[in-house]
């Protein structure tokens, strides 16, 4: 996100169009009307015209903040990171104006992504980054060059079988090395798992023997559900090792989920909290850790394991994981609660001997695919949105098979802002994402390079011999008919044609272009009818919205007729 000195923070809500009303943005109009966007920007959050002052916090490895102010968009030094090779140069200063980056300005596109690309330029060829600056409008500028490590450019096929990628992969790891090995499990301790890599392995060990060491002597793990969801990271070591010293650990966190959980899901920090319900950003990695412990063979309350499952899967398929014990929410901004799905999903169906064939493996794929429509709200949500971009990107990883071009979608059109939210000693943050924008929530959103590896359970790494099953309840929500709601194909219309929804891009398919397609008065009947029957449940409302809006109730009875639920549940909305 770009953050903006000149006007009050708008205070997130739950759903896409009262948050957009409140920031005066109209997501509906077809028409853009702008001195310095040549088109409509992919993301929401891109810089305003309007805005005095707006902040990027980082320019990627090279150490720097970039302020924009207007006329559209001229660059200034906005702080300068300590160690970093920016500082190394002694010659940058906050409050410098920026003429230029090698030789490119700001203009036509969002800021972002233009300096990102030259990150990507830089880091292939020779690794100079060049700013030319000026104390003063009236000074003669000068250039500073900023040495920043030649990377390589990204393959084709990246994260995978990309060089690059590798040693943005090592660089994070090795930060993690570094660590105090007490660190404790986490969003560390799972990435360095997920690399696959025998030295990452080694630390790891480190991590969780000490860690089991100090909770050795106490009953108990009595920590907030956050962290005791956070912990799943364990389960994937012993299920890797084998290693018995982390199972009475398994055990406590385990017991310490039973403990907490009430009416089938979890509270922020533990307590009952009837006013403000379920923290299900916080529960929705309980149960993710309670079936993987199940795998591990350790000791499971049944009546948790079962409860929170059935409380959590009635959401998948049917729109975002709310706050609450409630319905499902509506539109694009889930705060990552939909993207964790996914990977308890993910562990539900590595659980379950039926495995690829359960109806798990199909509410994992449902989840997961949200992150390519809700990628238009990038870094919008609670307490800054961050923690939606680590989950939204880890979750879209697990589609790498499964929807290729969709993930090659997603993952070509961020690329600019992994670039920048790398920092010059090899970790992460999410850039702009609030309280997220920092290193030890950072490495979570490292994850996006490792997940198509395949290297964790949760991802698509096959049984261990630690591994042990146990039948779940073919659905522990629902009926038959529910399934057709975890389904990827879209219904068919009357004369049984389907829409292709493999050839969907991100700049015309993902939800912010699909809300301005249908909401054109001059939109067809026939567009409005096949968004009715998408897989998404978000799209099926977004066209239903534009259906009562526009007064073109005979579509509705058309819906109703439908052999399939979808459209008919969509034509009820």
């Amino acid at each position: 996100m770009i953050t903006s000195r000149c006007a009050a923070t708008v205070a997130p809500v739950c759903t896409l169009a009262l948050w957009m009303a409140a920031a005066g943005a109209d997501v509906t109009s077809s028409k853009f009307d702008s001195v310095y966007y040549k088109d409509f920007p992919l993301f929401s959050t891109h810089a305003s015209e309007k805005a005095a002052t707006q902040v990027i916090n980082r320019f990627g490895p090279v150490g720097i903040g970039i302020e924009l102010r207007l006329p559209p968009f001229q660059m200034y030094v906005q702080s300068i990171e300590k160690g970093s090779p920016a500082e190394a140069t002694g010659k940058l200063k906050p409050g410098q104006m920026i003429e230029s980056i090698n030789g490119e300005v700001l203009k036509d596109i969002d800021p972002r992504i233009i300096l990102g690309g030259i990150i990507a330029k830089a880091e292939a060829t020779d690794g100079r980054v060049v700013l030319r600056v000026k104390a003063k409008p009236e000074d003669q500028a000068e250039d500073v060059i900023v040495q920043i490590p030649v990377l390589g450019a990204y393959a084709k096929t990246w994260p995978l079988d990309c060089p690059k990628s590798a040693k943005i992969v090592r660089g994070q790891a090795d930060y993690l090395a570094k660590l105090p090995k007490g660190t404790g499990p986490g969003l560390g301790l799972l990435f360095l798992l997920s690399t696959g890599e025998p030295q990452d392995l080694a630390v790891a060990r480190e991590w969780v023997r000490e860690y089991a060491a100090t909770t050795k002597d106490s009953p108990t793990i009595d920590i907030y559900p956050w962290y005791l969801g956070y912990s799943f990271g364990l389960c994937e070591y012993y299920l890797r090792t084998g290693d018995e010293t982390v199972l009475p650990v398994i055990e406590k966190i385990a017991d310490g989920i039973k403990r907490k959980m009430y009416n089938g899901g979890w509270n922020c920090r533990g307590e009952v909290n009837i006013t403000y319900g379920h923290l299900n950003a916080a529960g929705v990695h309980c149960v993710t850790f309670l079936l993987l412990a199940r795998e591990c063979g350790a000791k499971v309350d049944e009546y948790t394991l079962q409860e929170s499952l059935k409380h959590f899967f009635r959401y998948a398929g049917k729109g975002n994981v709310p706050y609450g014990d409630g319905t499902p929410e509506s539109g694009f901004v889930d705060n990552g609660k939909t993207g964790k799905l996914a990977f308890a999903m993910a562990a539900a169906a590595s659980l379950t001997p039926a495995g690829e064939k359960s109806v798990y493996a199909k509410a994992r794929d449902i989840s997961a695919i949200k992150g390519f429509y809700s990628t238009s709200w990038m870094l919008h949500g609670h307490t800054g949105g961050g923690i939606g971009e680590i989950w939204r990107s880890a979750s879209m990883g697990l589609m790498h098979d499964t929807k290729p071009t969709k993930y090659r979608e997603f993952m070509d059109h961020r690329t600019w802002h992994y670039d920048l939210s790398r920092r010059f000693d090899g970790s992460f943050t999410c850039l702009g994402g609030g309280q997220y924008d920092d290193p030890s929530w950072g490495v979570g959103y490292a994850l996006t390079y490792t997940v198509p590896r395949k290297t964790l359970r949760v991802t698509g790494a096959p049984p261990t011999k630690y591994s042990k099953t146990y039948t779940l309840p073919e659905r522990p929500w629902g009926t038959p008919a529910d399934d057709a709601f975890y389904s990827l194909v879209p219904a068919a219309d009357k004369n049984g044609k389907r829409q292709d929804v493999d050839a969907e891009k991100l700049p015309t398919d993902a939800s912010w272009p699909l809300l301005r397609r249908v909401n054109d008065p001059s939109v067809s009947d026939d567009v409005l009818l096949m968004y009715a029957r998408h897989p998404d449940q978000g799209v099926r409302e977004m066209s239903a919205g534009a259906i009562a809006a526009q007064s073109r109730d005979h579509l509705i009875v058309e819906l109703l007729r439908d052999k399939d639920p979808r459209p008919r549940q969509a034509a009820t909305i």
